[in-house]
């Protein structure tokens, strides 16, 4: 089935900003959400300066509509006319919050009132961005490796807020797709996210990691790694889903390979003699980064998982859809290079 108007939410966001830049590039017609209508000159003019020459007949296709995750109003309306809905939006903080429920609140209630309405206005295809933590956590440290089969158990170890948000969302969806058997449901699990930033303004949870890193603000590596992948394959790999009539009732891990920051900082240095010139490559003992953690509260929700770095396997989307994505190593790299090109170093 061809879906031509797509529904997708959070188009402010890192990842959804690109899949709109996708869906206008292969002509569809986008219904884009955003929290505030304030945004959408923004987003417009981000958007068109990637789209080149063909900018303004493919922005003639886009439409912004305000609605926001912990509200029911306004979603109807940006469903309404839409053959698919590629929910997207969900929060993603560098830093943890003090109440979880400001996490947990915004990816159940949305995904609730995102999939409710689109069911009232008649979508049939609806896919979710889910995440690898919702497959990977609670298992124990001496499990390192996974697949689609898994499932963060909430009761386990190393869990936070974000995960919980990420797992209970997508917990929700299957029960949800349970009860609308006439819509096709599929979920996408990428993991830890690089690759281009669009937003001169904004570069978002993953970006500020890199950028971070490139302004020397971590004065050594600490012993993490994440299942990582490019913005870019995700949002391939989200629009092979969206088209595979078989795929209903599946998810989908997105990951290339899993980077070791140390890995991280030294593709950053050895790509940017000059810009990455601040980076630091060596390995920050543990003892370090909890002192750390004591004034920088974006560290204290990883001291659980220093040492543990897990794999989840994207098999079945590479055997699935000859998905062959950048390696985690080149993401990192691409996103180092969008933000020299965007001023974030100058």
């Amino acid at each position: 089935m061809q879906y031509n108007t797509l529904l997708i939410t959070g188009v402010t966001g890192f990842l959804g900003g690109h899949m709109a830049l996708e869906a206008l590039r292969q002509g569809h017609t986008v219904r884009g959400t955003v929290r505030s209508l304030q945004r959408a000159d923004s987003v417009r003019q981000m958007l068109a300066a990637q789209l080149g020459d063909g900018a303004e007949a493919a922005l003639r296709r886009l439409t912004f509509h305000e609605a926001d995750l912990l509200s029911p109003d306004g979603w109807r309306e940006a469903a309404a006319g839409c053959d698919a809905t590629l929910h997207v939006a969900s929060p993603f903080p560098l830093t943890a919050p003090k109440d979880e429920q400001d996490l947990i609140g915004p990816a159940r209630t949305g995904l609730k009132h995102v999939f409710e309405a689109s069911v009232a206005e008649g979508v049939k295809r609806f896919v979710q961005t889910s995440s690898t933590v919702a497959i990977v956590y609670g298992h124990g440290r001496e499990k390192t490796a996974f697949t689609e089969k898994d499932w963060t158990q909430l009761d386990g170890g190393m869990i936070t807020a974000y995960i919980k948000s990420k797992t209970l969302a997508e917990q929700d969806l299957w029960l949800l797709a349970k009860q609308q058997p006439n819509v096709a449901v599929s979920a996408v699990n990428p993991g830890f996210i690089l690759g281009p930033i669009l937003d001169g303004k904004d570069a978002g949870t993953s970006g500020d990691v890199v950028l971070k890193m490139m302004r020397g603000e971590f004065p050594g590596v600490p012993h993490l790694g994440y299942p990582t992948v490019d913005v870019r394959d995700v949002v391939s790999l989200h629009f092979h889903v969206l088209n595979d009539e078989k795929a209903n009732g599946q998810r989908f891990a997105a990951t290339a390979n899993t980077l070791p920051f140390r890995d991280l900082a030294k593709a950053l240095k050895s790509a940017f003699p000059k810009e990455g010139r601040k980076v630091g490559t060596l390995a920050m003992p543990n003892f370090l980064l909890r002192f750390f953690a004591l004034f920088d509260p974006s560290l204290r929700g990883v001291l659980a998982e220093l040492g543990y770095m897990a794999s989840v396997s994207s098999e079945r989307s590479r055997q699935r859809y000859d998905w062959n994505p950048r390696s985690a190593e080149d993401a990192g790299v691409a996103t180092a290079q969008s933000l020299i090109e965007l001023g974030y170093l100058d």
